[in-house]
C-alpha cells in the first residue's frame, strides 16, 4: 500500500523529488536535509563569523549550505522551474539545521518590481521555515526602486540605495522579526530590508537563506 500511494500521487501530479527520484514528491525534506549541514551563524555585514569584533551592531544570519553542487541546483530549481512546493520542503529542511532562532516574524525578500516570476521564492522558504519554527510569516516589504535581480546574468552589483523597500500593511504587534531569502550574496539586500524596518519599530534579530555566496571571509 506504502508503494501505491506515491504512484497515484505521480499520476495525478506528474512530479518527481530531484534527488530520490520519488514519484508524487516535489522534492523530500529528507532528502534535502542530505545537502545541508549544520553552519556557523555569519555576521550580515561582512560574512565572517558571528559576533564579529568589526560589526558589533550586526546582527547573525543563518544559512544551510554554500551556493554551489546541489544546494545550487535547488535553488535553480525553485526559481527558474517554477517549482513552488519544493521551496517549501526547503524551508523546512533549513529549519532543522539551524537553532536559536526566535523573533515574532519571518519577513521573505520581496520580488523586483516587474519580476516575470509567478511566485516569490523567498517566501515559499519563509512558509517552510514557519511551519517548523511556528514563528508566523509576515509578507510585509516591497522594492521601493527599480533594481535589477541581484543574480541577473551580467548586471552589475552597484550599492543599492538607502530607501530600497518600503513596509506595506498592518504590522501591529510585531517587535521582532527574521528576514528570510533564497540566497545571500554578500548581505546588502538583507541590511536594506532590516534598516526598512527598523525605521518603523521593529528590530531584525537575525536573518536566515538557504545558500550564501563566497564571501570575502567564507
Amino acid at each position: 500500500m506504502a508503494g501505491i500511494v506515491p504512484f497515484l500521487l505521480h499520476l495525478i501530479f506528474p512530479v518527481r523529488c530531484p534527488l530520490c527520484g520519488r514519484a508524487g514528491s516535489c522534492g523530500c525534506v529528507e532528502c534535502i536535509k542530505e545537502v545541508l549541514s549544520p553552519n556557523f551563524s555569519l555576521c550580515i555585514k561582512c560574512l565572517g563569523p558571528y559576533p564579529c569584533e568589526e560589526h558589533s551592531s550586526s546582527f547573525p544570519h543563518y544559512w544551510g549550505a554554500r551556493h554551489e553542487g546541489m544546494a545550487r541546483k535547488l535553488v535553480h530549481l525553485l526559481k527558474y522551474e517554477n517549482n513552488g512546493a519544493l521551496g517549501v520542503s526547503m524551508g523546512m529542511a533549513l529549519a532543522s539545521y539551524v537553532t536559536g532562532m526566535s523573533a515574532d516574524a519571518l519577513v521573505p525578500i520581496p520580488l523586483h518590481i516587474g519580476s516575470p516570476r509567478l511566485f516569490n521564492q523567498s517566501r515559499k522558504i519563509a512558509q517552510g521555515l514557519s511551519l517548523k519554527f511556528d514563528i508566523p510569516m509576515r509578507d510585509c516589504l516591497a522594492w521601493n526602486v527599480e533594481v535589477a535581480p541581484r543574480a541577473s546574468k551580467g548586471s552589475t552589483r552597484s550599492e543599492l540605495p538607502e530607501n530600497s523597500f518600503k513596509v506595506t500593511g498592518s504590522l501591529g504587534g510585531i517587535k521582532t522579526a527574521i528576514i528570510c531569502d533564497d540566497v545571500c550574496t554578500t548581505g546588502a539586500t538583507i541590511q536594506k530590508a532590516a534598516s526598512s524596518l527598523a525605521k518603523i519599530g521593529i528590530e531584525v534579530v537575525g536573518s536566515i537563506s538557504f545558500t550564501v555566496g563566497k564571501g570575502p571571509k567564507l
